[in-house]
């Protein structure tokens, strides 16, 4: 009989029983290096050891980002605390600037009512030392924007000429009884006393201008400066300015703030006062021509340079004023002198040859 032998079993160690019960399963890398001690054969070179040493660095960088925000988020709180208690800075207002608006005084209103009535009126100023009491013909009332001020424009009769006063300046501002004195002398029936001075009031000077284009619109858009005032258009644009008035300084000044844009056609005596006046602006002041200087008698001219040895002497021109010199006559003594002045003849020197 054939008697069959099984084969027997490899006794399972205790180790690959392990491996067995367990499922197959990432295993940590400590339980790893564990295994290879106990086991005497060598380890494979396919083991993927690398593997499992290369997650243990990742973990170390990473920890200290975040502790730190760990302790910013520990900290967060503390800082909110901080900030809720520290005080709101206090908010500025801003500052608006009110629109300046210009409140009619009361001495502005009665600068007013003069001039609609046609008075003159008395000014008497806070200073009363500096600036004596006076008669004041107004003409205009302006507001002035960069002095925040009421400025009154008219006749000064203490000073007979136009002048500009400022109303907060003045303590009084009281009536004139009547017309008032004229600076100018009589006037016509009728005429405003506000309009007395350089306008009306005294003979009458009739003018008459022609106004460049360049100032013919600001004319039309101002306030008529003298009585009658009258502006008419002409063909090239130019305009033909008549008026009459009573005071020709104040007319001069009237019609020199144009320049060169204004031709004074009439009257005659307001072209030479206009002519003085650029005279004396120009730095020419107005005296008698000075005496012509006498005639000098004319310079010697200076004698001519004496010429050097090697160069000739230039040929003397025959002055009309002197005679001709006498040609002089030759002397036989003095030929016969300078022919023996000859020079000396050459010596001729003979050698004797020895004997």
């Amino acid at each position: 009989m054939a008697v069959t032998k099984t084969p027997r079993k490899k006794p399972v160690s205790t180790t690959e029983k392990g491996e067995e019960a367990v499922p197959k399963t990432k295993v940590a890398p400590t339980k790893k290096a564990a295994v290879k001690k106990a086991e005497p054969k060598p380890v494979e070179p396919n083991v993927a050891e690398p593997k499992a040493t290369q997650p243990k660095a990742k973990p170390a960088a990473k920890a200290p980002a975040k502790a730190k925000a760990t302790k910013a988020a520990a900290k967060a709180p503390e800082m909110a605390a901080e900030v809720t208690t520290q005080p709101a800075p206090e908010s500025k207002p801003a500052v608006v600037k009110a629109p300046v608006s210009p409140v009619l005084t009361p001495l502005a209103q009665a600068i007013l009512t003069a001039i609609c009535e046609g008075r003159a009126v008395e000014f008497i100023f806070a200073d009363a030392e500096a600036n004596a009491p006076r008669t004041f013909e107004p003409r205009h009332l302006t507001f002035d924007a960069l002095s925040h001020a009421w400025y009154a424009w008219g006749w000064d009769r203490r000073y007979n000429a136009e002048r500009h006063h400022r109303v907060d300046l003045l303590a009084e501002v009281n009536d004139v009884e009547g017309v008032g004195r004229a600076a100018q002398g009589p006037y016509a029936e009728g005429t405003p006393a506000n309009q007395i001075g350089g306008w009306l009031g005294g003979e009458a000077i009739a003018v008459k201008a022609s106004l460049a284009k360049q100032w013919v619109f600001a004319v039309k858009q101002a306030p008529p400066a003298f009585p009658n005032f009258k502006l008419e258009d002409q063909g090239d644009g130019q305009a033909l300015v008549t008026f009459s008035a009573t005071d020709l300084r104040a007319i001069a000044r009237w019609a020199m703030q144009f320049g060169d844009g204004i031709q004074v056609l009439e009257p005659a005596r307001l072209v030479d006062r206009i002519k003085q006046v650029g005279a004396v602006w120009a730095g020419r002041e107005r005296q008698a021509p000075l005496p012509a200087a006498p005639k000098t008698a004319p310079r010697p001219e200076p004698a001519p340079e004496q010429p050097r040895r090697h160069e000739a002497r230039p040929h003397r021109e025959a002055r009309p004023d002197r005679e001709p010199r006498p040609e002089r006559e030759a002397r036989p003594d003095r030929e016969r002198e300078e022919s023996t002045k000859a020079k000396p003849g050459k010596v001729e020197v003979i050698r004797f040859d020895r004997l």
